[in-house]
């Protein structure tokens, strides 16, 4: 049978749909966990599609644990506390071969002569949780918190997609698996922190320290929304069910790989201790090369039984060790002290290194945060510097070694102007640890400014890269973002230009005049305000509508609203004072681009709607729920936060929560978005 044009009239809905299930979940796996896909993004999304329209026309075959239902909880007010069955103990922490001895010895000794074996793995730096199955399904999810009891972090857990919803049939001494405990770590690719990082450095927000820290944080919001834009994953390595006796460490992690887990990109059985320093050995040359953090090996003694017999002291297991390796650091000159410009104006200090080897890679270029930073930690130019990874991607100075300072040392003095061409004074506003250039036509900031606008989440433009940008600016073709839509007057003249043509000329501009046509959210994002990322930028759009209601909202107007607050209202304030961000607005009205919601966003008002009452539960894709709220009461209809018999319909997008089974419950009219759009928005 084609799965992907089967004829549904002539299937039993529910066939189709446990089928569709299965099949997600099956690619699921082999995308998430074992990075082999087996089909392509796009056929992926037309079987995910069919099962969401299929869920959404036979609602009483709804399953919390389908994969469309990852997203499918509200924001909660508080977590819950839950206490863990069985104590979720810490590891003691060595940091030499010696402890590692002194551990054997200790096993040893309480075990006698019996044979014991160890199983070492990575040690992912991440947020340690336990997760329980009932019946092969994911139920319930908790953080470590004290050890003896967590947060309910069950629907932001959900949201992780390497994490199976159902899992496999696994039989174990005749029994199949289907209630366990599993437990693991919560983390992220440095790939993913670098690029979320890089995303809150462009817009002035203070960046993370490390993935760790970014996972935690991410893991106590309250909505699972948010949580679920962000790209965690799991790792897990511990088992427990009471059905069955299971027997070792390494045979539970090969259990967790059946049962369809993601287990460590790591894991050997031991059969002495020299091995297990083979094992660390090996892992501390390569362990720059993993595409996520470890900040050492774990070693367990193997056998359950054993385990059970060492047993723990205070909240430590004495089974187990966890081997820290030393913060990947390397001793370095420090040649000089430069100042990068960001889009904002903001200065930040950059070390300029003599080169070095460290993590997997050459170094020549660190952090300084800011100048308070440089003077804390007494950097000097000429002294040998201690250059650190750490639990910290980017590469930063965290000392100096002060017994090979020389005489001829310098301190270093923050300059007063921006080391652009214009030289304009630098500011520090009162409160804040960075400086600013604040020249609108300072280059370095054009460079970034442009960069922004013409990026993939803003205006789209390309062809317009960082060299071909430095070397526009560099020729006075652009100063500033508007001068972009002046460029097809220049076309003759670029075609000329070394390594550029006929066709890549015009292909840039058609991709600059397609951009004009970017929604409105887009642009706001394209044009740079401090503090203000992609999600401000929706809310601002869809509460102002256009750029001229936009740019004569006061501090309270834009404070009233929820998600906004007072220094990104002051922000947005700000920028539109200003005389050259409106000169360049007007420019860029004058060029066609967007600065408003179409005609089809934004509903006449009528009392069409009058007395009726709507509940939205879960994602629209045409438009946000905020936006469907405003176009219900823009009709004069009311929206709801909860169901109740006074609800007249309850809009169902993607991954509906509990409203869409208490509609179910009660018995009120459910609408798809389709539905919705058609037989409400769209009835005259």
């Amino acid at each position: 049978m084609d799965l992907f044009s089967a004829d549904i009239s002539n299937l039993e809905p529910k066939k189709r749909i446990d089928e569709l299930r299965n099949l997600i979940r099956k690619y699921d796996y082999a995308y998430y966990v074992e990075s082999q896909p087996l089909i392509s993004d796009y056929d992926y999304d037309k079987l995910y599609k069919e099962l969401e329209a299929l869920e959404k026309k036979f609602p009483e075959y709804y399953d919390k644990n389908s994969p469309t239902q990852r997203v499918g909880e509200q924001p909660l007010k508080e977590f819950t506390t839950v206490e863990h069955k069985i104590p979720m103990l810490s590891l003691a922490n060595t940091y030499s071969k010696q402890e590692v001895l002194d551990f054997e010895r200790r096993v040893k000794d309480i075990l006698g002569n019996q044979l014991v074996k160890y199983v070492t793995e990575l040690k992912y730096d991440g947020l340690a949780v336990s997760i329980i199955y009932k019946n092969g399904e994911y139920i319930l999810a908790v953080t470590r918190g004290d050890g003896f009891r967590g947060d309910d972090v069950t629907a932001n857990i959900r949201t992780i997609k390497n994490l199976p919803l159902k899992v496999k049939e696994v039989v174990y001494k005749g029994i199949i698996l289907q209630n366990f405990e599993v437990r693991g770590e919560i983390y992220m690719l440095e790939s993913d922190f670098l690029k979320i990082n890089q995303e809150r450095i462009e817009n002035d927000e203070k960046p993370y320290a490390n993935p760790r820290n970014l996972a935690s944080g991410t893991l106590k919001s309250l909505d699972p929304h948010y949580v679920a834009t962000r790209p965690l994953k799991l790792v897990s390595y511990y088992l427990f069910s009471e059905e069955v006796q299971l027997e070792s460490q390494f045979e539970n992690i090969e259990l967790l790989k059946k049962l369809g887990f993601p287990v460590g990109y790591s894991y050997q059985l031991c059969q002495n201790i020299q091995e297990v320093f083979d094992y660390i050995e090996i892992w501390e040359k390569k362990r720059s090369s993993l595409p996520f953090q470890i900040d050492g090996i774990v070693v367990k003694v193997d056998s359950l039984k054993q385990q059970s017999i060492l047993g723990t002291i205070a909240r430590s297991a004495r089974w187990a060790i966890a081997y820290k390796y030393e913060p990947e650091k390397a001793h370095t000159k420090l040649l000089d002290i430069t100042l990068q410009v960001g889009r904002t104006g903001v200065v930040t200090p950059v070390a300029e290194l003599e080169p070095v080897f460290l993590a997997g890679s050459t170094i020549s270029r660190a952090t300084l945060h800011n100048y308070d930073y440089i003077q804390e930690k007494d950097i000097r130019i000429g002294d040998i510097v201690i250059i650190e990874k750490g639990g910290d991607v980017i590469p930063k100075v965290s000392g100096v070694v002060i017994e090979k300072r020389l005489s001829n040392s310098m301190k270093y003095i923050f300059p007063e102007y921006c080391p652009c061409e214009l030289k304009t004074h630098l500011i520090r506003p009162e409160g804040e640890a960075n400086y600013y250039c604040n020249h609108p036509e300072c280059p370095w900031q054009i460079r970034k400014r442009i960069e922004h606008f013409v990026s993939r989440n803003a205006m789209n433009i390309e062809g317009l890269g960082e060299k071909i940008i430095d070397k526009f600016v560099s020729l006075g073709k652009l100063k500033n973002i508007a001068d972009i839509y002046e460029l097809h007057k220049l076309r003759d003249e670029l075609i000329k230009l070394e390594k550029f043509g006929e066709k890549s000329i015009d292909n840039l501009l058609n991709s600059i005049n397609a951009s004009k046509k970017q929604p409105f959210n887009k642009v706001i994002y394209a044009l740079g305000i401090r503090f203000i990322g992609e999600g401000a930028s929706n809310i601002l759009a869809l509460n102002f509508r256009n750029i001229n209601n936009l740019r004569k909202a006061t501090i309270d107007d834009l404070t009233s609203i929820h998600e906004i607050g007072i220094k990104m209202a002051q922000s947005v304030v700000d920028f539109f004072a200003d005389p050259k961000e409106q000169e360049i607005i007007n420019r860029l009205i004058l060029y066609g681009v967007n600065f408003s919601l179409s005609d089809e966003e934004i509903s006449m008002k009528s009392n069409q709607l009058a007395g009726q009452t709507f509940v939205l539960t879960g994602e629209l894709s045409s438009m946000t729920r905020n936006e469907a709220k405003q176009r219900i009461e823009a009709l004069g209809g009311k929206v709801t936060s909860s169901v109740s018999k006074n609800t007249s319909y309850v809009i169902v997008g993607e991954n509906p929560g509990s409203k869409y089974k208490d509609a179910l419950k009660l018995g009120t009219t459910i609408l798809n978005e389709q539905e919705f759009i058609e037989n409400i928005l769209n009835k005259q």
